[in-house]
């Protein structure tokens, strides 16, 4: 019996090892993909557009995607050849990490409500709209990201220490998760099922489909956290496999929204090739009026 214990666990280990190989690998191909995209688009948005307050969103969008891919490629080389030998550098990479995933979580929560009041409230959200509400709240979630991965990373020595749940998760996949939800489902009926009386400009469509690549690739990994956490079904998936999850989906969802940018911003029957300049400034003009 210990022979036959020894040898399911000797093939459990071989397996997951070469698992994880070929998760971590694919991991660190998006974010030499992804990062460079992010850079572009941080490029064009931070020095050769002229900014507006929804592009001021997307900046700091895609400066968290840039930053959360960059930290991420750093861990995936750790973990193949194991270069940080300092315990105290893989808390501030892992850290940093949490704090620009979260960040883009709460941005693009963000991004879906600024759209959501542009389509419910246009007349207000044109005319009355604070004009540095933008930047206010993109600071502001910078900070309050940067806090609660403060918190979280010290909770044991906090008063509130005897609450069971993780506060960071708690966070992302209840509030983030579900604002976002409540906000694609309102973008989808203003844009899709009523495509017939308004063709609604390119900046919603794009909102729109980068916020169901959110969904899609997060929702596996966040209804494991509803189930783990609130539920209880701790049998279901342990720790490890949900951390190769989170490590596949999160790249892949920070890698993608430069490319919804530039397939949504382009021609297609453009007959000469346009600069990546023109194709932002296309998807990204604000003013652009409603066609009946």
């Amino acid at each position: 019996m210990n022979g036959t214990a020894d040898y399911l666990n000797y093939n459990y280990s071989r397996i997951f090892h070469e698992e994880k190989t070929i998760i971590f690998s694919v991991v660190l191909i998006i974010c030499s993909i992804g990062a460079p995209l992010n850079g572009i688009v941080i490029w064009l948005l931070g020095f050769q557009i002229k900014r507006n307050p929804f592009t001021v969103l997307i900046l700091n969008l895609a400066i968290a995607d840039f930053g959360f891919l960059i930290f991420m490629t750093i861990l995936c080389i750790d973990i193949f050849i194991g270069f940080i030998q300092s315990e105290t550098l893989q808390i501030i990479f892992c850290s940093l990490l949490n704090v620009t995933y979260m960040n883009g979580l709460f941005l693009l929560t963000a991004i879906s409500i600024d759209r959501c009041v542009a389509v419910l409230f246009p007349i207000w959200h044109r005319c009355s709209r604070p004009k540095y509400l933008s930047p206010a709240v993109c600071t502001f979630l910078w900070i309050f990201s940067f806090l609660l991965t403060g918190i979280s990373g010290n909770w044991n020595i906090l008063i509130v220490s005897y609450i069971p749940y993780d506060i960071c998760l708690i966070v992302t996949a209840v509030l983030c998760f579900l604002l976002i939800t409540i906000s694609t489902v309102i973008l989808f009926i203003k844009i899709c099922l009523k495509s017939k009386q308004l063709k609604r400009g390119r900046i919603l469509v794009m909102t729109l489909i980068t916020l169901l690549c959110f969904l899609i690739l997060a929702f596996p990994f966040y209804i494991y956290v509803l189930v783990i956490h609130f539920i209880r079904k701790w049998y279901l998936l342990d720790s490890i496999q949900l951390a190769l999850i989170f490590s596949l989906s999160a790249p892949l969802n920070s890698s993608v929204n430069p490319v919804i940018y530039f397939l949504v911003g382009r021609k297609k029957k453009a007959r000469s090739r346009e600069s990546i300049k023109v194709i932002f400034q296309r998807v990204f003009r604000e003013d652009e009026a409603p066609e009946i």
